[in-house]
């Protein structure tokens, strides 16, 4: 990019992480797809800002999910993910359909060394403390989360970096979401990343 440039290298500290234990997730009727992760990536490298090299280390997620349930699933989802400072991983799925009910509700946890441990739905509660509407678009996003996993001891609070974190790109593929950094703090405290889609219903 002009003026600006990445050169990072990303090394797992984890296992990968094979989510619903075989790594297959099933939208019964919407499709299928496969998903892993890698939850902890080292980071180092560089990072040039208009011709200043600067020295960067740090810690990273990379998730893949892929499969045929994106053009039929419909509704939407909301996405979290949150690296614990006490080594601990957690994501969470919620998925919707086109009535914004929810149709699959799935996590997964990672303790310190890397064990991988499936939630299911009964063990998750998630609730929205607040929302934020988009200026650009109108969507009405949550914002803002409480999230309770009862068999973990956990209970956190999850709080956007930065309110406005919303994706407008409709001129290329139609279509507006929400997805950025957020804080973790409670029972345990940290940083993570949510993807909310699904709310913004019409291009404009």
């Amino acid at each position: 990019m002009d003026n600006y440039g990445i050169d990072l290298v990303l090394k797992a500290t984890k296992p990968v992480v094979l989510h619903d234990r075989d790594g297959v997730i099933s939208f019964g009727p919407a499709g299928d797809s496969y998903y892993y992760s890698r939850t902890r990536l080292g980071v180092q490298g560089t990072i040039t800002d208009h011709g200043q090299r600067l020295r960067v280390t740090g810690q990273a997620w990379m998730d893949h999910q892929w499969g045929n349930f994106i053009s039929v699933a419909g509704g939407g989802w909301d996405w979290y993910s949150a690296q614990l400072d006490n080594g601990a991983d957690v994501t969470i799925s919620v998925v919707r359909d086109l009535e914004g009910r929810t149709i699959l509700e799935y996590g997964t946890y990672v303790d310190a060394r890397g064990k991988a441990s499936h939630l299911t739905s009964e063990m998750i509660q998630v609730r929205a403390t607040g929302e934020w509407t988009s200026p650009r678009t109108g969507a009405t996003y949550p914002s803002g989360w409480r999230l309770r996993i009862p068999s973990k001891r956990l209970e956190l609070t999850i709080k956007p970096v930065i309110l406005d974190q919303e994706l407008d790109t409709r001129a290329s593929t139609g279509v507006a979401y929400w997805e950025g950094a957020v804080l973790v703090t409670g029972s345990a405290s940290g940083r993570g990343y949510v993807e909310l889609t699904g709310y913004a219903k019409q291009k404009r």
